[in-house]
């Protein structure tokens, strides 16, 4: 009898392996997404050896949208308010081949200087450049002064495939 369950077993066994092949085949339907900087290791913008402000986060792709969902804040509660910047630069056809784009569109976050970490969300529509084969997401944070040039981080980058 177990003999006979065995060889009934075989096709089911079979068509099983199969299906699980097909589906881990399946192309991937997530978006790419880098995370930068944590809350422990923050990017941070400095001046005269003293953090003047912080932050990390999350740069992806979704829904034809390149994100950056940013948190800052000020290490000095109460000091000059801090903010942050999102950058978007694209890799589109020109003359010579694909180039980047110099400057792209940027968005900056509200100013604040509380202390406690704010939540900042800022987007792109890809879909604007639709013959760019890349696209990148540069982040900074800023301390806003008024009577120098604001001190702020350097501008780490992620590049997307679109």
């Amino acid at each position: 009898m177990t003999h006979l369950l065995a060889r009934l077993d075989r096709p089911l066994i079979a068509a099983g392996l199969l299906s699980a092949l097909v589906v881990s085949s399946a192309p991937a339907a997530h978006a790419a997404s880098y995370d930068w900087h944590s809350r422990s290791k923050p990017l941070k913008a400095w001046e005269d050896d003293v953090a003047q402000a912080l932050a990390y986060g999350t740069s992806y792709t979704k829904d034809g949208f390149l994100k950056n969902h940013t948190y800052y804040r000020d290490p000095r509660s109460g000091g000059d308010k801090v903010y942050t910047e999102t950058g978007y630069t694209y890799r589109e056809p020109s003359q010579g081949g694909e180039s980047w784009s110099g400057n792209g569109p940027s968005d900056q976050s509200p100013r604040n200087s509380s202390g406690d970490w704010v939540d900042q969300y800022d987007r792109d529509d890809y879909s604007e450049h639709n013959d760019a084969s890349q696209a990148r997401v540069h982040s900074k944070v800023c301390e806003d002064q008024a009577w120098s040039p604001d001190a702020c981080s350097r501008r780490p980058y992620f590049t997307f495939a679109l």
